[in-house]
């Protein structure tokens, strides 16, 4: 029994401190540590057995946090550097561009048709919409509207959070409230992320069953759309700035890339051995 609860603390750990990287679908690493099913379980199952449940919950979600947490400084730190955050930058869009590969697998498209493509483009059109919103909208403000716009990006991380293949942070980076929230976790100020978080775990239940019934009843089509929005998002992780060791910057794209990609691979084996 304390096996199994220092396996899932530990599953957690690992999944918390991944999703401090924009590009690593929390989801996905969820998945390779063979933990996602059990979430989704145990969270359409509070109503049928809580006390078990949010016990494993509880132990999922606080190893998470803890990794979260100590890797949230180290990402900061490089994000800062003059140097290496163009290069921490180039990282994340080889993450993501390593992560499609996945999405792709998942999505069983044999023929690209039509409404394929209608709705990548609805995924791509999800991102452009996010990215006119005025700058600072959920990073500025007081009062209860800050509170709502606060729930509200607390509700849209949280589908980013149950769907495999959508980064968490990636989420957080379009909405440009990344940086704020890693520093804000750092500095342990948590209860000024109290809307945010709230948003979350509200999000969570309202979508978890929706998403689940989704991706069985339309995978094709709710793949396509997240392919679609990842695609389209990973220009908000290029660099607007001339980087100043190009060669390297290309390395560890190419490194990011590949590494994300194995992972999926792992992820694509374990499938198959289910079936």
């Amino acid at each position: 029994m304390k096996m199994e609860w220092l396996k899932t603390v530990l599953k957690g750990l690992w999944v918390g401190s991944t999703m401090t990287v924009p590009g690593v679908s929390g989801g996905t690493m969820a998945v390779v540590v063979g933990v996602y099913e059990d979430l989704i379980h145990a969270i359409n199952g509070l109503k049928d057995n809580l006390k078990e449940n949010i016990g494993f919950l509880l132990r999922f979600v606080s190893g998470a946090g803890l990794g979260f947490l100590i890797f949230a400084r180290i990402v900061t730190l490089l994000l800062e550097h003059e140097v290496a955050g163009p290069l921490t930058r180039l990282l994340f869009c080889g993450v993501v561009l390593g992560g499609i590969p996945l999405l792709v697998r998942k999505s069983c498209i044999r023929k690209i048709g039509y409404r394929h493509v209608l709705c990548l483009f609805a995924g791509a059109f999800v991102v452009f919409q996010l990215a006119m919103l005025p700058q600072g909208l959920f990073r500025n403000g007081e009062g209860l509207m800050f509170w709502i716009v606060q729930f509200i990006a607390g509700v849209i991380v949280a589908i980013a959070l149950i769907l495999p293949g959508i980064s968490v942070t990636h989420i957080l980076y379009i909405m440009g409230i990344y940086e704020m929230v890693l520093q804000k976790v750092y500095a342990l100020e948590l209860l000024s992320l109290l809307p945010l978080a709230s948003g979350v775990f509200v999000g969570t239940f309202m979508t978890t069953n929706l998403l689940e019934k989704g991706l069985e009843k339309y995978p094709e089509a709710v793949y396509m759309a997240i392919i679609g929005f990842v695609a389209a998002s990973m220009f908000s992780l290029i660099p607007r700035y001339p980087i100043r060791m190009p060669i390297l910057g290309a390395l560890i794209a190419a490194g990011g890339f590949v590494g994300m990609y194995m992972v999926t691979k792992k992820v694509q084996v374990r499938d198959e051995m289910r079936e």
